[in-house]
Order: C-alpha cells, then sequence, then structure tokens
C-alpha cells in the first residue's frame, strides 16, 4: 500500500510540475509582445537555475545545506543562480528593446515550440541521451565502462564467438532440404511466368505450348506442395531431423547426373534467349500472375528458412525470427483476410483471430508451454503430444529434446505468428475494404476471374499497406525477448540478441550488453530509413 501511495504522490507532482511549467512558460511567451523585460528575466532564471547547478555539481562554490534528492545540497546556491539570472535578464530586457514587429514575430516562432518542446524534451531525455549513453558504453573498456580508454573488443567478442555468429556449416545450404525444395519452386514460378505472359502475348503456337505447360506445372506443384506437407508430417510425428521422402529428394538433386542436366538445361534456356534477342524479339516474364509470384513467395520463405536454420549463432537466429515471423504472419493475415471479407460470421471470426494480440508475450508463453507440454510417462497432458500418443507415435519435448534442434526455434516462433498474425488481419482487411469497387467491378466486367482481380487489381493497391506491415513486424520481431525468456530462456540454441543483452545486463556487464543493444538498433536502421523515404516519396 505505501509503495502504491508512493507512485501516486510521484506522478501526481510529475504532472503538476509539468501543469506548472507549462503555463508559465505560455505565459513567457504572452509578455514577448508586451512585457519584454519580464521575458527576458524568464530566460535569465532558466539560464541561472542551469548555471548554479552546474557550479554546486562541480563544486566550484561553497555548499549550502544539505536537503537530499539527487543533487544531495546546495539548493540555496542554484536558488542564488536563479534570482540572479532573473535579475541579469530583466535588466537587460530593459535595456535593449526590440521594436514591436519584431517581438511579434519572435512570439509568432515560440508559441509552437511551448506545445512541442515538451515532448522534444521527453524524447531527448528518455531516448536520444541514453541511446548515446548505449552507444559510448559500448566502446568503454572494462564490464562497467569506467576503465580509460575506447575498444572495439565488444562487438569483436559478438562477431567472431560461435556462440553468437559463425559461417561455419554454410555449404550444408545448398544440399538442405529446404533449399532444395525453394530452388525447385523458384524453376516452377519461372516456368509459370513465361506460361502466363505468353498466354497473353504469343502466338497461336506459343499459348498452346503455354497451356500445356501450365497443366504440367499444375500438377507437379501439387506433388511438391504434398511432399513437402507429407515430409513435415513425417518429421514431426517421427524424427524431427530426418523424414525419408526429404532424403530422397536430397540424393536426387544433389546428384551428378542432376547436376549435369541443369547445366544443360541452362545452357539451352540461354542460348534460346540469345536466340530471341538477335531475331529481335524479347520474352517477358509475368512476375504477376497468381502462380508465379505464389511461387516466388513460397521459393524465397523456403530458400531462405532453409539458410537460416543452417546458420548458428545468436545474430542468424535472429535473423530467422524476423524473417519466418514477418513474413508468415503477413501471409496468413492476407489470407485470412481476402477469406473472411464479406463472410458470414465475419466480425465473430476477426474477433476472435485478433484476440491473442490482447495477451501479453508471457501469458502466450504460458499458455502454448502447456500446449507443448511432455511428460515423462504416463498419459499426456499436453495437447500436441496428446494427439501424437492417440495416434500411436512417442510424444516428444518440443523446447527441451536437443534432437528438436534447430526447429525448437520454430515452436517459440509459432507463438509469435499466432499473436501477430490477427494485427497483419485487420491492417490487410481494412486496405482491401478501402480498395474502390469501380477497379474491381470493371476487371470483372472485362472478363476476369476472382482470381485475377484480386492479383491483378487488388494486391497493386494494397501493396503499400502490406509494407507497412512486413515492415511493422520485422521491428517487433528484431528486439523478441519475452517468449523465448518465458520458454527456454535460450537454451537448446534458441537465444536471442535481447535475450543475450539481458542475460549481459544481469551479469553488470554493461559494455557488452550496450554492444549488443547496438546491434539490434542496427538491424532495426534500415527498416526504419526505408519507411522513412517512403513516407517523405508519399508527402512529397
Amino acid at each position: 500500500m505505501a509503495q502504491l501511495l508512493t507512485m501516486l504522490v510521484s506522478v501526481g507532482g510529475a504532472l503538476l510540475v509539468s501543469a506548472v511549467v507549462f503555463i508559465g512558460a505560455n505565459r513567457a511567451v504572452d509578455s514577448v509582445r508586451s512585457r519584454w523585460p519580464a521575458f527576458t528575466a524568464s530566460l535569465g532564471v532558466l539560464a541561472g537555475l542551469l548555471v548554479g547547478a552546474v557550479v554546486q555539481h562541480n563544486g566550484w562554490l561553497p555548499r549550502g545545506p544539505a536537503v537530499g534528492g539527487p543533487l544531495e545540497e546546495g539548493w540555496l546556491l542554484i536558488g542564488a543562480g536563479g534570482i540572479a539570472g532573473a535579475a541579469v535578464g530583466a535588466l537587460i530586457g530593459r535595456m535593449a528593446q526590440p521594436a514591436l514587429t519584431r517581438r511579434s514575430h519572435w512570439e509568432e516562432r515560440l508559441r509552437p515550440w511551448v506545445f512541442v518542446g515538451p515532448a522534444l524534451v521527453f524524447v531527448a531525455g528518455g531516448l536520444v541521451l541514453p541511446g548515446l549513453r548505449t552507444l559510448f558504453l559500448s566502446f568503454k573498456n572494462g564490464t562497467r565502462g569506467r576503465e580509460p580508454g575506447f575498444t572495439l573488443e565488444h562487438y569483436t567478442d559478438i562477431f567472431t564467438n560461435r556462440t553468437f555468429f559463425t559461417f561455419e556449416g554454410w555449404p550444408s545450404i545448398f544440399t538442405g532440404r529446404l533449399f532444395i525444395v525453394g530452388l525447385a519452386a523458384a524453376v516452377i514460378a519461372a516456368a509459370a511466368a513465361w506460361a502466363s505472359s505468353s498466354l497473353i502475348v504469343g502466338g497461336p503456337a506459343r499459348v498452346a505450348a503455354a497451356t500445356r505447360l501450365m497443366r504440367a506445372l499444375k500438377v507437379v506443384a501439387v506433388l511438391l506442395v504434398v511432399a513437402v506437407a507429407v515430409a513435415f508430417i513425417e518429421s514431426l510425428v517421427r524424427e524431427p531431423n530426418r523424414s525419408e521422402i526429404m532424403d530422397v529428394l536430397t540424393v536426387v538433386v544433389s546428384s551428378r547426373i542432376t547436376l549435369w542436366i541443369a547445366v544443360v538445361a541452362a545452357a539451352l534456356i540461354l542460348t534460346a534467349w540469345l536466340a530471341a534477342r538477335a531475331r529481335g524479339h524479347e520474352a517477358e516474364l509475368d512476375w504477376g500472375a497468381p502462380a508465379a509470384s505464389s511461387l516466388v513467395v513460397a521459393a524465397s520463405i523456403l530458400i531462405v528458412f532453409g539458410a537460416l536454420s543452417t546458420l548458428r549463432g545468436v545474430v542468424w537466429n535472429n535473423i530467422w525470427w524476423v524473417v519466418t515471423v514477418a513474413g508468415l504472419s503477413t501471409v496468413l493475415g492476407l489470407l485470412l483476410a481476402v477469406l473472411a471479407e464479406r463472410a458470414r460470421g465475419e466480425r465473430i471470426g476477426k474477433t476472435l483471430i485478433f484476440m491473442p494480440m490482447a495477451i501479453s508475450m508471457v501469458g502466450a508463453a504460458v499458455i502454448w508451454d502447456f500446449m507443448y507440454e511432455v511428460q515423462p510417462m504416463g498419459n499426456q497432458t499436453g495437447l500436441f503430444n496428446a494427439v501424437l500418443q492417440g495416434l500411436g507415435f512417442t510424444p516428444r519435448g518440443f523446447f527441451i529434446n536437443a534432437t528438436m534442434i534447430p526447429w525448437n526455434n520454430f515452436w517459440i516462433m509459432f507463438i509469435m505468428v499466432w499473436i501477430q498474425t490477427g494485427f497483419a488481419m485487420v491492417v490487410l482487411a481494412a486496405a482491401i475494404r478501402a480498395v474502390p469497387e469501380e477497379l474491381t467491378e470493371a476487371a470483372e466486367v472485362d472478363g476476369a476471374s476472382r482470381a485475377q482481380v484480386f492479383w491483378r487489381v487488388v494486391m497493386p493497391q494494397i501493396r503499400p499497406t502490406i509494407i507497412v506491415v512486413v515492415t511493422t513486424l520485422i521491428v517487433i520481431v528484431t528486439k523478441v525477448f519475452d517468449l523465448v525468456k518465458a520458454t527456454t530462456n535460450g537454451a537448446n540454441r534458441t537465444n536471442v540478441l535481447a535475450n543475450e543483452m539481458f542475460d549481459q545486463l544481469r551479469d553488470r556487464n554493461f559494455t557488452s550488453s550496450s554492444a549488443f543493444a547496438v546491434v539490434l538498433f542496427a538491424l532495426v536502421l534500415p527498416v526504419m530509413i526505408y519507411n522513412i523515404r517512403r513516407l517523405q516519396r508519399e508527402l512529397a
């Protein structure tokens, strides 16, 4: 109770002081035109208080009686500085009074700062100054930054320590199952883009060939999706890091025969392209086609997912979080927004999907910890392991089992996807509703199907909103901390930069913790710069 009263008194006192300062500043600006000496006296008070505080802090003059607080003593000296400053300011104001027009100009210039000033002070005191101090500490020697001299040791430790950052095992990326499937999806996407372009601008023979190719690509795409789904389920219920289907696919794709086939196919494609250029024709790829764009997104996610799941280190893990959560949340949010558009029970469905946003990260971690829970023996209480046990498979620890590495990261990421999908869905649904109906109706009159209307008309219109959603999620996910802390605390290669920064801070290693904070800021900075420039282009 005492702590609550102390907090209320502190907040009330801060609000009262802020109100007094605001009213005083407003009155001081009012006096610029009619009472110039009063205005200069107000400025003199501020300057005198500042000079008195500096003199007292450095002990340049004898201090007054002790009163406690941050300054500890010397309040009479500070007060005397304010009084002296007021007297000097009033004297200067009486001796040199500008013309009335100039004073009116000063009043117009100062009035906005009365309202903007408190916000700038808050930003400077709460963000800019701590940020600069963090950057300064990250280059200091020692653990607390009190030793003389500067060093890059904390940054070199981050990027040379195998725990934090390493390129070891990067050749395995190109033989990984996810990379191979993603590469196959990219090839199919390119073929689908060519076929779609041929159906639009090609001649009769080219249209016939493109039609046959599209039919074949549909079969290949379905088989690819089924293979990935079956392999994922098999790896989940049998052995997390081994899938017979993906192993066979890996052997087939990485064999010498496949390599020669790929080289010959690439040579034939290059020869055909050069021949077309020599005849004056220019082959175009329709990447805006539904099949091509969907496969490009899937291929990008699979390739990046495969690469980042292979590389080890806290930094790579953080980037994996960003790509996976931002990508999957946006894709799922867009899918749900399209499916829920003008459907029965739309409001109820959107409310249920958006509800996880109201849950804290720690609360969501506790909920899903019960879902993933595993019992050593007997009946399983966790939902997923109860299902596996009911189907006759061995239960597994999704977080704590070492055999789940690195996929234990994905199950933690899935919690964040569950939370952020609602945000993406609501924002994208609003953007879809804002698309002018005249555009969609005109496309339907021209004979476009619903899929073509969405991909050719709606998607270009909501692309800026998609970029906003993705960049917002990147900023949110980059600093993820709560989920990892509440689920695994960084064990079994699940650590992220924010959790490592907290661990260093807890160990009183302020300089190393500051270096991790600067690295986090450096990862977010390009996204912030991109958003600012995009906003400037839109306002221009």
